[in-house]
């Protein structure tokens, strides 16, 4: 009888001491896009409590659009978002002290039909081309500089429509539009369904002197935190790290993520996984921070008046290893 109330006493404890440990954890707050493929990383962290065992506990927020995601972070309800280095840098210019932490070199797509015959950028002269999302698409930014190159203003000579990646994927298949700048994971669903890509946007960024893939998606988050909880911020990156190598390496990792991949047939099921992995980036170079830099001038450069600013590289968080 004393054995058996030992044991009890002994669990009790064990039981309070790990309650006491989770509530221990300090607490990173992430707000994302719920349909965005961050989440896809972010649920495996949480998961393989990858969170935990680097001395954090993830908390993921999700909401339906990327300036919910925004107000949230500037609002001070969350610690980090995931956004690009354009918005943070025109923030910082503001007064805000945001850093970078890559999550994808993923550009996005430009998406034609298989018996397109527009082959080349110059081909989209008069056409109908989608651009989803809105005008600070990276994908529109980088064919409009490629096009200005061959002499060509697409916003003037092609007939443009903005609008959500899904209308923009149905009104490409029923015939209304003739190329579609459209982000990656819609991109790959349309060539796992017979439709090819343009022109590479990789490709396109060689044509514009980037000698390196810059990674455009990152984690953001204000450096305040950095300086406050120096701990918490590099457990996350380690978490990330760690989660980007084991998606890359384990085929098995993706099965449990598949019900968020909402992948409609195994052949979407891999060009989704195929896309995650070709876009996960290096560790952060000063070729590449360089070549955001001057992806930043070709951008200010497409204003209608352009502002002279350049991007600070102190923006970038590079983690000790």
């Amino acid at each position: 009888m004393h054995l058996f109330h030992g044991l009890i006493i002994s669990l009790v404890i064990t039981l309070f001491s790990n309650v006491t440990l989770a509530e221990a954890l300090p607490k990173l707050r992430i707000t994302v896009i719920a349909s965005g493929t961050v989440n896809w990383e972010l649920q495996y962290i949480k998961n393989q409590q990858l969170d935990r065992k680097n001395g954090y506990e993830l908390v993921i927020q999700r909401v339906a659009s990327v300036s919910g995601a925004r107000i949230a972070v500037t609002a001070g309800n969350a610690d980090v978002i995931v956004s690009d280095w354009l918005w943070a840098s025109e923030r910082n210019s503001k007064g805000e002290d945001f850093r970078f932490i890559p999550f994808s070199r993923q550009v996005g797509s430009i998406i034609v039909d298989s018996d397109s015959d527009i082959k080349e950028v110059g081909d989209l002269k008069g056409k109908r081309v989608g651009v989803a999302g809105g005008p600070s698409n990276k994908g529109w930014i980088l064919i409009q500089a490629a096009a200005k190159r061959e002499g060509m203003d697409l916003k003037r000579d092609a007939k443009i429509q903005f609008a959500a990646p899904p209308l923009l994927t149905q009104a490409l298949k029923k015939g209304q539009l003739d190329a579609l700048v459209t982000f990656w994971h819609y991109g790959s669903r349309l060539k796992a369904d017979g439709y090819q890509e343009l022109v590479s946007l990789e490709g396109l960024m060689d044509r514009l002197g980037l000698k390196s893939q810059v990674p455009m998606l990152g984690y953001l988050l204000k450096n305040s935190l950095i300086q406050q909880s120096p701990g918490l911020v590099d457990g996350f990156y380690h978490s990330i790290t760690a989660a980007k190598h084991q998606l890359s390496m384990d085929d098995s990792a993706w099965n449990d993520l598949r019900p968020l991949m909402r992948a409609e047939n195994d052949a979407i099921f891999r060009a989704l996984i195929a896309g995650y992995r070709f876009g996960i980036p290096e560790q952060l170079n000063d070729q590449q921070i360089q070549d955001a830099q001057a992806f930043y001038k070709i951008i200010d450069q497409l204003k209608p008046y352009p502002t002279g600013t350049e991007l600070s590289p102190m923006m970038f968080y590079r983690a000790e290893k």
